[in-house]
């Protein structure tokens, strides 16, 4: 057997992701989407697999040689339709049969297509793409080099005149027109498109008779300071539109019922008094448009709040029973995920996939609901697929496993097991923690890190973090832990800290700092703090109260609450929610930005921001650099990511260079 190592940085390049998974309509096949990074070429891969059900082998569809995404199937199981930017250019709606053949595009829309929905009788795909003024959608923008290079110049120098108030968004850039949904024939003829109007359009789906198309869509006045949204239904015979919502609530995730009379949603509550709610299960009835939230009077939410430092799924949409009685939806449970049953008639929720030592982020359930496939992570292994029975057994041990992405990898390094532990905060809250020890024991107590998640509305828990493990090889103690604030403890626990920014939650994180050096073997002299976004904001927040960590890394961070609420771009909306208006609550947004506080700072710090973020922006991060630079009281630098986004890296090795540049710091001003 090869010897066992550490986790390091450029193991990143030899990691595998499975990032979608889908299961066959008869139940026979998985299909899933495996990400990988090419090294010579700086530039993220992803193939599509199948797995068998009946041999347990699993093959390769597609050729990975450039970007194969969420695979779906056609009614009949024959064909997987999928996105790839395989030709080059905008990124395009593929389809290939399962049983062998070429991969066909099937879309060529002029700025790309995505999100792929098959119309009931497998003829066509429901398609979404933008649509810029004075363009027309259906015509390929042009490859021509001499073309292409005057396109590039007229749009890099092109003046941009602003009138909505959401106008650009992070990861996406600035909004240049309106996503529209259209139907793409298979086998020839036109291409409509579907919506039209001053609207953005989503989350297609197909009525099993193939009569309605229903998507979400905000048509309100005030659609860019609400973020909510509605269901809307489309009879693709008369283009008729009928509104099914009130417009109360951010809706995604459509399902319609095996009969076409019902269709489930999931629904956000729209912030106002409060920026975070559980996420609600709802049905509605088509014809009547009765809407019951299947998860009326219970402190569960329909969501997964998890976080994670590796190419992560998305969390799967409910699923109906076959019986078309109850559905199925993930739900965070503290720091681990379930699969949970809700009966439409509004009897008990039930477990059905218990996960309390993973993270579970999507399902699939066998046509006749014996077998469940799960797609879940532990702090010892990223994302795989595992095949696991049905019955609400806690941690019941796996039928099998469907993937194994990294086995390769997870023989020859050592992967730590944190200690999962509670506390009681300063008032008496209990707080879940986890505490990574050093991956070889040491003769003398370990040096601490403190890493504080993003959100707030997010958690840590049962899954993988890369970073964490990488720390623990280089003699690091990590300690994560969940303050209030954070999802997966009940919704006053979530809201607990709005209108408390660097109040309660900074609390917490110090208790949690003494409840780990309690536990022993720890230094309490050698503290470290790091975070990004929200968890950005608390480093900053702490190293402006307390002297007692001897180095910091802010990442993609707010430190100017104030002039945030003007450049970021969810806050015109959120802020009411996490801190109120400026306007109504100046003193606070003054009193709890780190940038007040930027005098008191002595420990040396390392502020590394992306250049293209819309969600924190750099600005922010150029606020604390230039101060605590002039301030001249603790030692700082100031790391600049070109090209990348709050969430998004330019590219691989970019995102290597991060985790070297948190740890070169660390090991500088924390020595292990």
């Amino acid at each position: 057997m090869a010897e066992q190592t550490a986790f390091t940085p450029d193991d990143f390049w030899l990691m595998r992701f499975v990032t979608d998974m889908r299961l066959s309509p008869d139940g026979s096949l998985l299909a899933y989407a495996v990400q990988s990074n090419d090294r010579a070429a700086n530039e993220t891969r992803s193939a599509i697999w199948l797995w068998s059900a009946a041999t347990g082998q699993a093959r390769q569809l597609t050729s990975g040689a450039r970007r194969d995404t969420n695979p779906r199937w056609s009614p009949d199981g024959h064909l997987l339709a999928f996105e790839s930017d395989r030709a080059g250019g905008k990124t395009q709606v593929w389809v290939v049969p399962v049983d062998g053949g070429e991969a066909r595009q099937v879309s060529h829309l002029r700025r790309g297509a995505s999100d792929p929905v098959w119309t009931a009788d497998g003829a066509s795909l429901i398609v979404r793409g933008e649509v810029r003024p004075e363009e027309n959608p259906l015509e390929p923008l042009s490859d021509e080099p001499a073309e292409r290079t005057r396109r590039e110049k007229d749009e890099a120098d092109r003046p941009r005149i602003v009138t909505r108030l959401q106008y650009r968004w992070d990861g996406k850039g600035y909004f240049e027109g309106r996503t529209h949904l259209f139907r793409v024939p298979l086998n020839g003829g036109a291409v409509e498109q579907l919506t039209n109007g001053d609207f953005d359009h989503g989350d297609a789906a197909c009525s099993p008779d193939g009569r309605v198309l229903a998507f979400v869509s905000d048509r309100d006045e005030d659609r860019d300071a609400n973020m909510t949204n509605d269901v809307w239904l489309l009879d693709l015979a008369t283009r008729e539109l009928r509104r099914l919502t009130d417009g109360g609530l951010r809706v995604h995730h459509l399902v319609w019922s095996p009969d076409g009379t019902r269709l489930a949603y999931l629904g956000d509550v729209k912030v106002g008094a409060h920026g975070v709610h559980n996420v609600q299960l709802l049905v509605a009835d088509v014809a009547g448009g009765g809407v019951a939230n299947l998860l009326e009077g219970r402190d569960l939410s329909a969501a997964n709040g998890l976080y994670n430092d590796v190419p992560s799924p998305a969390t799967s949409a409910p699923a109906w029973a076959p019986d078309g009685r109850s559905l199925l939806f993930v739900s965070q449970r503290g720091g681990a995920s379930a699969v949970l049953q809700a009966p439409v008639a509004g009897a008990a929720v039930a477990t059905v996939v218990e996960a309390s030592a993973h993270d579970i982020q999507q399902f699939a359930a066998s046509p006749d609901g014996s077998r469940f496939y799960v797609l879940r992570t532990d702090p010892q292994q990223p994302w795989d697929i595992w095949e696991v029975a049905a019955g609400g057994q806690p941690d019941a041990a796996p039928a099998g496993r469907c993937s194994d992405v990294n086995a390769a990898l997870r023989a020859t390094r050592v992967a730590v097991t944190p200690e999962r532990f509670r506390f009681a905060s300063f008032d008496g809250t209990e707080v879940e923690a986890w505490l990574y020890r050093p991956a070889h024991a040491a003769s003398t107590p370990a040096p601490l890190v403190l890493w504080i998640h993003g959100g707030p509305a997010t958690g840590y828990g049962q899954a993988f973090y890369l970073q964490a493990q990488i720390l623990a090889g280089r003699g690091y103690a990590v300690l994560y832990a969940n303050p209030r604030g954070s999802t997966g403890y009940g919704q006053a626990f979530a809201q607990a800290c709005e209108r408390d920014w660097g109040g309660g939650d900074y609390r917490d994180l110090m208790a949690a700092v003494d409840a780990a050096l309690a536990r022993g073997g720890l230094d309490a002299e050698r503290l470290a703090v790091m975070g990004t976004s929200y968890g950005g904001y608390m480093t900053n927040w702490i190293v402006g109260q307390t002297g007692r960590f001897k180095a910091a890394v802010t990442i993609n961070s707010v430190t100017n609450l104030l002039s945030s609420f003007g450049t970021g771009d969810i806050d015109s909306v959120w802020a009411q929610g996490d801190y109120g208006w400026p306007w109504e609550n100046e003193q606070f947004y003054r009193e709890r930005s780190p940038l007040t506080h930027a005098g008191t700072v002595t420990t040396p710090l390392r502020i590394i921001a992306a250049e293209h973020d819309y969600r924190c922006p750099i600005s922010q991060s150029e606020e604390l650099f230039v101060w605590l630079k002039k301030l001249g009281r603790a030692p700082v630098d100031f790391v600049r990511l070109p090209n990348a986004s709050h969430g998004i890296f330019a590219s691989p090795r970019q995102r290597i260079r991060r985790m070297e540049l948190v740890l070169e710091w660390i090991q500088r001003w924390c020595p292990a």
